[in-house]
């Protein structure tokens, strides 16, 4: 069973001009590219420029950490001494450097590169919803519209302005993981893509997005469940199958990040309001009055009884409930944060991004049922029961008119939905300067958490930060010292550092006895040393050391990081295999039938 065969549109797509040219990757792609441009030009303005916004100089000097760690010192950026004084690197929350787009970073400026993620992450908002909407039967016209809706909704915007490029991403790919979770009931391809595209919102600092698209992925799968049932129980269930092998497979590739990162956040616990909490008239201000046509569409393709219609306008309502927030003890939020991998959410007006989508794709099938009304009403006048008892130019004719008679009449309300949020994304300004970079030996500073972006590029760590969650910070860091690295008593040895790299410190220690050095950095657990033992001193890196001359190299070596990195390099070696046979046969069908036809 097919999610395209659930719904069976009046006309069928060869007899819609529309349908034929937008089934063109290129054409759409162009129209994303164009309408971008028209919507936020400051994005392809000052390209090596930042939002003047905290959060994105935060994101910026972290990125930049990753980069310079791997291409400076080819390590991999499990330690982060740029930020607090020292915190885990690749197990943060907010770290992105295992997701797809990171090669952005690797490959331009951060600040270009970063640019770009903006782009990649609307295009792919607008493809996603497109795939998706077309995936429940709705007409190439109506689901250019949703794609737009969607891509232009103002949390999208508001992620934009203030720096949260990996939320602009992460729910930019959502709606292509729901498509595969629709197409892969039938085709397992899909199932896989589904687990890379999942684990590439996970990795791109996923915090909000998947979570949110694990619901996408369940509300999905009950569905195709529910609609299946007429078939009997086997086909039923066959969707929750193929929603399984995604996630097993999708677990398989993050477990390089889901591991170190469930143990950071064991230790340290995200912080919030203790009560969050929207009213509806504040949810529905995030529509505004721009978008009352949608919510009629929407609201009129139930009265159809389309089930893709009513599937979307339930899963509207229970994201909209969602982002109330917690009203009630017996609120849908209070009890999504009773489940262990969501008791870490926090700002439940983010579940507006999907009630867009929702919304948009309900409002799809409105589009296309009065899109397909047209002809069919034309045919009945002639007397023909159906398009199917119609000469072919004629009944293509009347499809043609319905597509025009939709445009006409709803492409200027959709317009103005777009422009509309064209004024939120006008707000966008990308007008503060990168820092220049100058090489020295790293050493701390009491640094500036509004302005992290300038201190890795000059080798110095910031020591006034910010983090969602509270990372604890020795209070004898200080910026500027003399040396970072010295004894715990100067009168019973001396430090000299040979070598320093983010993971690895290597220092000349001649000790009259046995004493402790000193490190300028937090203590972690995972720091080991060649001599002597790591030890915390008030929270402070510190190594024991005995008696003599000593080459001491303090490493910080991560076991179950590693372990997962190799489990998740290999799903993805083996998925990368699988790509591999499945086009090499594809290219062996093509041959054999060009070799037929030239025959």
């Amino acid at each position: 069973m097919r999610a395209t065969e659930l719904v069976k549109p009046v006309a069928p797509d060869g007899q819609r001009w529309t349908d034929w040219l937008l089934s063109f990757v290129w054409v759409r792609v162009a129209i994303y590219l164009v309408a971008i441009r028209a919507l936020i030009a400051p994005l392809f303005v000052n390209g090596r420029h930042l939002v003047e916004h905290m959060d994105e100089h935060q994101f910026h000097g972290w990125e930049l950490t990753n980069k310079i760690t791997l291409l400076r010192y080819h390590q991999l950026p499990a330690w982060n001494p740029y930020w607090c004084g020292g915190t885990l690197g690749v197990a943060a929350p907010e770290d992105i450097f295992f997701a797809p787009d990171n090669l952005l970073r690797l490959l331009f400026d951060v600040e270009i590169a970063r640019h770009l993620s903006v782009l990649l992450g609307l295009c792919m908002a607008a493809e996603g919803a497109y795939r998706l909407s077309r995936a429940m039967g709705s007409s190439a016209i109506a689901s250019l519209g949703a794609a737009f809706i969607y891509a232009t909704n103002p949390m999208l915007a508001l992620w934009t302005w203030v720096g949260f490029f990996n939320f602009v991403v992460g729910f930019g790919v959502m709606p292509w993981v729901g498509w595969c979770a629709l197409m892969g009931v039938e085709k397992p391809a899909y199932r896989y893509l589904g687990a890379f595209l999942f684990a590439w919102i996970f990795l791109s600092a996923g915090t909000y997005p998947a979570p949110y698209t694990l619901m996408l992925i369940g509300y999905l799968t009950a569905c195709m469940a529910v609609m299946s049932r007429s078939r009997g129980a086997l086909f039923a269930s066959k969707p929750f199958v193929a929603s399984a092998i995604m996630g097993v497979v999708f677990v398989l590739l993050v477990l390089v990040k889901f591991v170190p990162l469930m143990l950071f956040l064991k230790q340290f616990s995200r912080t919030w309001n203790a009560v969050e909490q929207h009213g509806a008239p504040e949810i529905f201000s995030y529509l505004g009055a721009n978008h009352t046509v949608l919510l009629v569409l929407a609201g009129a393709a139930v009265l159809t009884r389309d089930r893709w219609a009513v599937a979307c306008a339930l899963g509207a309502g229970i994201f909209f409930a969602l982002s109330m927030g917690d009203f009630d003890p017996l609120s849908p939020y209070h009890l999504l944060k009773e489940l262990p991998l969501f008791k870490q959410l926090r700002s439940p007006e983010r579940h507006v991004a999907l009630v867009f989508l929702f919304v948009a794709l309900g409002a799809a099938r409105a589009v296309t049922f009065i899109e397909d009304a047209v002809p069919k009403a034309l045919a009945s006048l002639l007397g023909a029961r159906s398009l199917d008892e119609l000469p072919r130019s004629m009944r293509v004719s009347f499809v043609a008119l319905g597509t025009v008679l939709i445009a006409l009449a709803l492409g200027p309300r959709y317009e103005q939905m777009v422009r509309a949020a064209s004024a939120q994304f006008s707000q966008l300004a990308f007008t503060y300067e990168p820092a220049r970079t100058y090489a020295q030996d790293f050493r701390q500073h009491r640094g500036n958490r509004r302005d992290a972006q300038v201190f890795p590029a000059v080798n110095m760590g910031s020591l006034y930060c910010i983090t969602g969650i509270p990372v604890p910070q020795s209070p004898l860091l200080r910026g500027d010292l003399a040396q970072e690295e010295y004894p715990l008593d100067p009168a019973l040895a001396t430090v000299r550092r040979v070598r320093w790299t983010p993971n690895e410190i290597t220092l000349e220690v001649t000790a009259r006895r046995a004493t402790r050095v000193l490190i300028n950095q937090n203590h972690d657990r995972h720091w080991r040393a060649s001599v002597g033992s790591v030890v915390s001193h008030q929270g402070l890196l510190a190594v024991d050391v005995p008696a003599g001359r000593h080459t001491v190299v303090v490493s910080f070596v991560d076991r179950a990081l590693q372990l997962s990195l190799f489990v998740s390099a290999l799903t993805l070696l083996a998925l990368g295999a699988m790509l591999a046979l499945h086009v090499a046969r594809v290219l062996r069908q093509s041959s054999r039938a060009l070799r037929g036809a030239q025959g």
